[in-house]
């Protein structure tokens, strides 16, 4: 069963390591929907292509070798076609691992997502981390009975150099990306809110009387900074989750309809089909042939 804890604030590490780690491997099309998180989150591209990976409104497209950076309370998605069959590795430090390892993160972000402002120390040492992120990829992929020593050792190898040449101070920050406080304030109220109550009938009502505006401004504040509607963000989260059920096998499709806030299993496949591009009975027959 996938663990889908990352969609949440509190990040619970891979047992028995301090962080949590995944291989995303998936043939199909990948969506994950727009998440924030308290922990600093790693994402290593080893091949292929991640069509968009956005973060805190900013378009990334991967490809073999990227690295990218979700800091502390960043809202992200992630989003890959059918056909762009790829490998990546997410690696989330815990924020209290961090801190207490480093205490100065507190005023501090990692900027390694636009290499082209990089001298050549940052050159060398972004090498470096494309090297050991992808011997944990190798690490991961091995029947080795040293394989949690080895993960937990490397994890370490690859956190200490993003800190040490990567980091700037949160000043710097809000002036190169600009965007105010509020607007990032606002915005993890409202999906830490739906992630936490997808599974419920959610109204627009509900989520105004979390962040206090009208139902006029929340309609347009939305639209303007996630690209999409407040209904079409409910959705996408539920058919997520709904996505992990079925490749989790937790029950039928009428079942995990239910579980996951859709009305019926009609509801549920044409979300399905908008962005994976098949129907859930189709997935669900292909996951368990």
């Amino acid at each position: 069963m996938i663990d889908s804890s990352f969609t949440h604030e509190i990040i619970k590490p891979t047992n028995p390591l301090s962080v949590w780690i995944y291989l995303h491997n998936e043939k199909n099309v990948t969506y994950i929907a727009p998440h924030w998180h308290q922990g600093i989150e790693v994402s290593y591209t080893v091949f292929g292509i991640v069509d968009d990976f956005v973060i805190n409104q900013t378009h990334f497209k991967t490809s073999g070798g990227k690295i990218l950076v979700i800091n502390s309370q960043e809202v992200h998605s992630v989003y890959a076609r059918k056909g762009s069959e790829s490998e990546a590795i997410s690696i989330i430090f815990p924020y209290s691992f961090v801190n207490r390892l480093y205490p100065w993160i507190e005023n501090q972000f990692i900027d390694i997502n636009n290499t082209e402002r990089f001298n050549s120390i940052k050159s060398e040492a972004y090498i470096k981390l494309q090297t050991s992120l992808f011997k944990m990829y190798q690490i991961m992929k091995s029947d080795d009975g040293y394989k949690n020593l080895k993960l937990e050792a490397i994890s370490i190898e690859i956190l200490q150099p993003l800190v040490q040449y990567f980091t700037k101070s949160k000043s710097e920050y809000n002036k190169m990306y600009g965007t105010k406080d509020f607007v990032v304030n606002r915005i993890q109220i409202i999906t830490k809110f739906v992630n936490e109550n997808y599974y419920k009938k959610i109204s627009l009502d509900d989520i105004v009387s979390k962040v206090n505006v009208s139902k006029e401004y929340l309609t347009k504040f939305f639209k303007k900074y996630m690209n999409l509607t407040v209904g079409q963000y409910i959705t996408n989260v539920r058919v997520q989750k709904a996505y992990y059920d079925i490749l989790g096998k937790t029950g039928n499709l009428t079942q995990i309809a239910s579980k996951n806030g859709f009305s019926t299993t009609r509801a549920m496949n044409k979300a399905f089909v908008r962005i994976y591009g098949k129907d859930a009975h189709m997935i669900y027959k292909e996951d368990n042939k």
